[in-house]
């Protein structure tokens, strides 16, 4: 479906049968692809014990798939491809998204998808991921925007989500008797659900052929609605 007569876009919404919500987008002019996708949990989802938890997922699931060990992978082939790939961990959202020139875009989705289906989250990752983690704190701790809203989380009540610590360091990421790992794949089983994630996707290519591209990627990606229509029953 067409928008309006100032927008030459064709936008096409679908659900798959595992709950995932998508937006499909044909843009004929656009020179690059681009995907982005987002889970509804966010540093409130975090235990008390393990604040920041979110945010270190975040990380890992850059660090190597069942079918893309080496982490970075997706960072790599998106920088050669002409574009780049991030993400961000909000309150209640963590949202992932990349761009590449159209040619590469299937195969960029490939590695993308893998993100949300089988990542590794392995224990020496984790380790060194933990202490990038560590030094994105610290190097915000003279930053004023982060100063201010450190002071808005102190002044909420403490018994709020909001007061709890988002960005998460070595101590509060610790080791418990165990690799955090654990937690972390634990913490990724519970929330990384087909039916808590929209992805939207933007590309010339044709809306039939993206559908068959994303059906395809993206139907592995676990829920629990077989689990709520057994209990509705």
């Amino acid at each position: 479906m067409n928008i309006s007569s100032n927008d030459n876009r064709v936008y096409h919404p679908l659900k798959l049968d595992n709950g995932l919500k998508v937006l499909f987008i044909q843009d004929l002019q656009s020179e690059k692809s681009a995907a982005s996708l987002t889970v509804n949990v966010g540093h409130f989802d975090d235990p008390w014990q393990r604040q920041g938890m979110a945010h270190f997922l975040e990380h890992m699931l850059f660090l190597g798939t069942d079918r893309h060990p080496e982490p970075g992978t997706l960072s790599q082939f998106t920088s050669q491809h002409g574009g780049s790939c991030n993400a961000w961990t909000g309150t209640e959202h963590s949202s992932y998204f990349f761009d590449i020139n159209n040619e590469f875009f299937y195969q960029a989705l490939e590695i993308f998808s893998r993100f949300f289906i089988a990542p590794l989250i392995s224990e020496a990752a984790t380790e060194k991921e933990r202490n990038a983690i560590d030094a994105e704190f610290k190097l915000k701790l003279k930053d004023d925007s982060r100063r201010i809203y450190q002071v808005h989380k102190e002044t909420v009540n403490p018994l709020h989500p909001f007061a709890k610590f988002s960005v998460g360091n070595k101590e509060t990421l610790a080791d418990h008797g165990r690799c955090i790992s654990h937690e972390i794949k634990d913490f990724f089983n519970q929330h990384y659900l087909a039916n808590h994630m929209t992805l939207a996707i933007c590309s010339p290519v044709e809306i039939a052929q993206q559908i068959v591209w994303i059906k395809s990627l993206f139907a592995d990606i676990k829920s629990n609605l077989n689990i709520k229509a057994a209990i509705a029953v």
